[in-house]
């Protein structure tokens, strides 16, 4: 039987712009307005994993904008970050170039191209519960959304109604504060379940080396080469 992912995040009331959420079982860090404290970035570095997500407004990287970043440190807590326009983090884009952190993402070639051609970043140790999911089952075209995956691996059904948002205004509803922090709460859980079958199947190190090459794929794409492996 499946649980609802609404359970376990509230959105608390805050008079900053900034939002935070609280999981069931995993305690608030604190949020802030365009970045994240130093507090968090350490707590990230300690325990040496980040789930990360990112909404915009809209599908191009070029000519679209950032306008909420979603980080959980699953030992610490969530944070949910608004970005502003032209500007960039500093303590989050550390985090990205850290090789010490794995960032984990779901499709990280979207979020990073994003992040990466605004934020004029290089990513490090990246890990997509995507590309995991596509290693599994290569022959499939469909299913390796997040909610498919979470509800297979983790018997979670998340509610995907504010998808098609505006996440660029100041006053994110309920429903969005919900949204957006389920896409990260369970990244950690997910990968781990993955990585699990992935090894069952000899396919770890394939998935480890595709993982390792994310960064490079990006840069390539952001710098305008088309397939260079293509005949």
């Amino acid at each position: 039987m499946t649980r609802s992912a609404q359970e376990g995040l509230i959105p608390e009331t805050s008079n900053s712009p900034a939002m935070q959420l609280q999981a069931d079982v995993i305690a608030p860090l604190p949020s802030f307005e365009a970045d994240v404290s130093r507090a968090f970035v350490n707590a990230a570095r300690h325990h040496g994993a980040v789930a990360w997500d990112i909404e915009t407004s809209g599908l191009d990287w070029k000519s679209e904008r950032i306008g909420l970043c979603q980080v959980l440190v699953k030992e610490e807590g969530l944070s949910l970050i608004k970005i502003k326009k032209n500007k960039r983090p500093a303590n989050l884009t550390a985090l990205l170039e850290d090789s010490a952190v794995q960032k984990i993402f779901h499709h990280a070639m979207f979020d990073l191209r994003f992040l990466s051609y605004h934020w004029s970043v290089k990513a490090q140790n990246i890990a997509c519960t995507k590309i995991a999911s596509k290693l599994l089952d290569p022959e499939k075209t469909q299913g390796h959304t997040l909610a498919l995956l979470v509800e297979k691996y983790l018997g979670v059904t998340l509610d995907k109604g504010s998808r098609k948002s505006d996440w660029l205004t100041w006053g994110l509803s309920p429903d969005q504060l919900r949204y957006a922090g389920n896409d990260v709460k369970y990244l950690p859980d997910l990968l781990q379940a993955l990585l699990r079958e992935l090894e069952r199947r000899n396919r770890l190190e394939l998935a480890r080396l595709c993982f390792a090459h994310i960064p490079t794929q990006v840069q390539l794409e952001i710098q305008g080469f088309r397939d260079i492996y293509a005949y």
